[in-house]
């Protein structure tokens, strides 16, 4: 007689079952599926260093434009990436959850492992060939490091939640996820940073969770660079709260992420 499986171990199956699933529909779809994983921060972040060597600068607070940008650009990708595919997790697999294993937290979780995974691989992929290129890109405190880059991601699961209980309401939440992430771009400190923003504006940028998580991650990275906005505390706090947020509406909308 078979063995009964515990919650855990049905849980743990059915992300596997979705993980190979996932990865072979985003992936193995395309022979240069995992490419364009590496591809796309990369060519922002060269673009973005081209525009600001031809304008003369070739270093932004003490650091190499490339690997200034190329820090902004890498945890941006991570939160708008993993915002834009947890927040569709729910919705994209409603036609698995006829199968009693499969919950609607499933799709979450496995893409919250792809995004986790793809993120840290292609960072390192990255820095290693700017380290072959002669930059110096061992971070000062790799812990830190590590810690902002998993909040700003953690913020993401957290809004991606409350985002996909939206979606049962109002089908057109996704469409204003795209208008608000792409000014975003551009106001979360990827091609600046807090010391090249006059004091009295600073304002203008700190109630921005996603400024500070790259502020921190410079701290973080380079030696020359303090920040003097970034604040862990800001950053627990908000990511925390949406998480907790998301969660409770989940839990009270569980019932009509299957029954829809």
């Amino acid at each position: 007689m078979q063995a009964k499986r515990s919650s855990l171990q049905i849980t743990m199956d059915t992300v596997y079952a979705l993980l190979m699933r996932e990865l072979k529909t985003r992936f193995g779809s395309s022979k240069l599926g995992y490419f364009w994983a590496v591809a796309e921060p990369v060519a922002q972040a060269s673009i973005l260093a081209i525009l600001f060597t031809l304008i003369g600068r070739s270093s932004l607070s003490g650091v190499p434009v490339a690997l200034f940008l190329i820090s902004g650009v890498m945890l941006f990708k991570a939160f708008s990436k993993s915002l834009t595919q947890l927040s569709a997790g729910i919705k994209s697999n409603t036609a698995l959850f006829s199968y009693r294993q499969v919950s609607p937290i499933d799709p979450l979780i496995t893409r919250l492992i792809i995004e986790l995974a793809t993120f840290f691989i292609v960072y390192i992929i990255i820095l290693s060939v700017m380290f072959w290129l002669g930059f110096d890109v061992w971070p000062q405190d790799l812990l830190a490091l590590i810690t902002a880059s998993l909040l700003l991601i953690f913020l993401a699961v957290g809004l991606a939640l409350c985002l996909s209980v939206a979606q049962l309401y109002w089908q057109d939440t996704n469409k204003l996820l795209g208008m608000i992430m792409t000014p975003m771009f551009f106001i979360s400190g990827i091609f600046f940073c807090a010391t090249m923003i006059p004091q009295k504006f600073w304002y203008l940028f700190t109630w921005n969770p996603i400024f500070h998580a790259i502020e921190l991650s410079r701290d973080a990275f380079f030696v020359s660079y303090e920040t003097p906005v970034g604040s862990w505390m800001y950053l627990g706090l908000v990511t925390l709260t949406f998480n907790v947020l998301g969660l409770m509406l989940y839990r009270a909308n569980r019932i009509r992420f299957v029954t829809l």
